[in-house]
């Protein structure tokens, strides 16, 4: 079994590899998904830890790791809302609407947004936060007359008592709380995962209901976050095409977040 200071180690081994992944082709949508993921899985490994670290030592790493994946956040939502419109085109095939100027006007932002990430000062910002996590996986000691299994089948018991509880009370035309609770829901998901083989059977049912919490949430934020996008790119274009069709979509990303919402 592989101990939990080697389990956060390759977390962070794969964190570089995918960032090299990222800088050799930024243009591919899925290099800065997993990119993301791979910060954001060790973010929620420690958060699932949390109670067993010293104070300062988590929140000098949590505020690292946050700082690193909020990096990619504008280019993953813009990402995300392709995906979204390309899924609307597909649905809509419509030979009198332009949809291939609409994608060609989007794949131009991006490519803005995209190389923000690459200028020499945010690497610089990046490199420095990963350094700080490195150099203090490189201190940690985890006790190793704790029990190890014991410890994670408790979290886990408490973690999803806990998030069932938050899930069963969701009001889910609250953007705010639902985010939140998909946030809770990657960490016990993440944490499940990788923790598995030292509570397996637990583990399994954990993961099982926490990515249906997180599946659920997840389209309710994604939506609620492109219908705020296509809106203000509908504000700012002059192209009136573009703006009739930033606004189809915007409303069908609305029904998605809130579906009882009468159209004006």
């Amino acid at each position: 079994m592989k101990s939990i200071l080697t389990i956060l180690q390759r977390q962070y081994d794969l964190i570089e590899k995918e960032l090299i992944r990222y800088q050799n082709n930024p243009y591919d949508a899925d290099r800065t998904h997993d990119l993301r993921v791979a910060i954001r899985t060790l973010r929620g490994l420690f958060k699932f830890l949390k109670r067993d670290l010293p104070p300062d030592i988590f929140a000098d790493i949590d505020k690292s790791l946050s700082k690193a994946a909020k990096i990619f956040n504008d280019l993953r939502e813009f990402d995300v809302l392709i995906a979204k419109s390309s899924e609307f085109a597909y649905n809509h095939p419509e030979k009198r609407t332009d949809y291939r100027h609409f994608f060609q006007n989007f794949r131009t932002k991006r490519k803005k947004v995209m190389r923000k990430t690459l200028t020499k000062t945010v690497q610089k910002k990046l490199t420095t936060n990963l350094t700080k996590v490195k150099d203090q996986l490189g201190i940690l000691d985890f006790d190793e007359e704790t029990d190890w299994n014991k410890y994670i089948y408790q979290e886990l018991k408490r973690r999803k008592k806990k998030l069932t509880k938050f899930y069963d009370d969701l009001d889910f035309k609250d953007y705010t709380r639902v985010h939140h609770i998909r946030k809770k829901a990657k960490t016990l998901r993440y944490s499940a995962t990788y923790f598995m083989d030292f509570a397996p059977k637990k583990a399994k049912k954990v993961r099982k209901k926490a990515k249906k919490i997180q599946d659920v949430c997840g389209n309710i934020t994604d939506a609620h976050v492109n219908y705020g996008l296509l809106y203000d790119f509908a504000a700012q274009s002059d192209n009136q095409n573009d703006k009739n069709l930033l606004l189809r979509i915007a409303q069908a990303q609305q029904k998605v977040y809130n579906p009882d919402k009468k159209e004006d």
